[in-house]
């Protein structure tokens, strides 16, 4: 079964809580566990809401232990309180979303994840939940997007200097190191100790290095007579770093240039040629290149940071009560 992914902003959020296991004894569900301003939470909101993070039912995470317990209900609490904060905030800005705006979700989500409506409907209750329920959660995370873009996001200013500052700082990130693109012809040793069946394998390697020589297409004859896992590409091993490659393979390639081959080599459990196909040498990424990566990785720093600061101070400015 796949599971719905919701490619939302908002799920930068979910990062700013970290959930452990464990929970509560059986108590009045619809007890009340806390207060925000004019809002309340009760217990049967903050069991679903555990139940939901989790995976696991209230009796399945006390067994993890009383301690775990603690921590998972404060930390899925404070969760609770945070979003109903939020959810007020929403309402005073008189954010809306509309039945169309979540229907155009949807559609995103079933383009996105590749299901018709039928197979969206069943992915749905394999996760234990129904289209309606659904829309209602995509309706919350459309409306905290809109929330972070109003009070977060549209404050925050990436200048064109802190991308090339930043470039500057970590240049390292955007150097790329030395590579090679190698094919190669492998012939198996099957017994190491077998005098015999190694000069038959020798032999046969001396007899590709001779139709080579005489101009055989190198992948055409890895395709008939090499036994490495690239046979079937011409054995194209793709591109490669040099620093990744054993010292002794280094060597070799380092004394031919591209187009170009070793002699026949003998390894632990064969014998092989290698082909030297093509060859980058080590270089730095132009700043045009990583712009838009580096921008997009310093907004979403920045607008993590500005959340936590501004659900701090609007937690500041509440009646906050918890209830236990």
């Amino acid at each position: 079964m796949r599971t719905i992914k919701v490619i939302l902003l908002f799920n930068l959020l979910c990062i700013l809580f970290t959930l452990t296991p464990g929970y509560l004894r059986a108590e009045t569900a619809n007890r009340i566990v806390a207060k925000v301003n004019s809002d309340i939470i009760t217990l049967y909101e903050l069991n679903t809401s555990i139940k939901r993070l989790t995976g696991l039912s209230a009796e399945e995470l006390q067994l993890r232990g009383e301690k775990k317990f603690y921590e998972v209900r404060r930390a899925v609490l404070d969760n609770l309180i945070n979003e109903k904060i939020a959810k007020q905030q929403i309402t005073k800005l008189g954010i809306k979303v509309t039945t169309k705006d979540v229907d155009v979700a949807v559609e995103q989500v079933k383009r996105e994840n590749g299901l018709t409506q039928e197979e969206l409907i069943h992915s749905l209750k394999g996760e234990g939940i129904t289209l309606k329920e659904y829309k209602e959660r995509l309706k919350g995370e459309i409306e905290h997007f809109q929330l972070v873009n109003y009070e977060v996001k549209s404050k925050i200013v990436i200048t064109e200097e802190n991308v090339r500052e930043y470039y500057q700082k970590h240049i390292k990130e955007y150097t790329e190191a030395n590579k090679v693109r190698l094919a190669r012809i492998f012939l198996k040793i099957r017994n190491p100790d077998d005098r015999q069946e190694k000069a038959q394998v020798k032999e046969l390697g001396r007899e590709i290095l001779t139709r080579l020589e005489q101009g055989r297409d190198f992948f055409e004859i890895a395709k008939i007579y090499s036994q490495g896992p690239a046979a079937p590409e011409g054995g194209d091993m793709g591109w490669i770093k040099l620093s990744q490659l054993e010292p002794r393979v280094r060597k070799k390639i380092a004394k031919i240039t591209p187009g170009e081959h070793t002699d026949l080599d003998l390894v632990p459990s064969g014998y092989q040629i290698i082909k030297l196909i093509e060859e980058e040498k080590e270089r730095v990424k132009p700043f045009e290149d990583v712009r838009d990566a580096i921008y997009s990785k310093l907004f979403k720093e920045k607008i993590g940071k500005r959340y936590v600061t501004w659900l701090k101070k609007l937690r500041e400015k509440s009646y906050i009560k918890v209830i236990f």
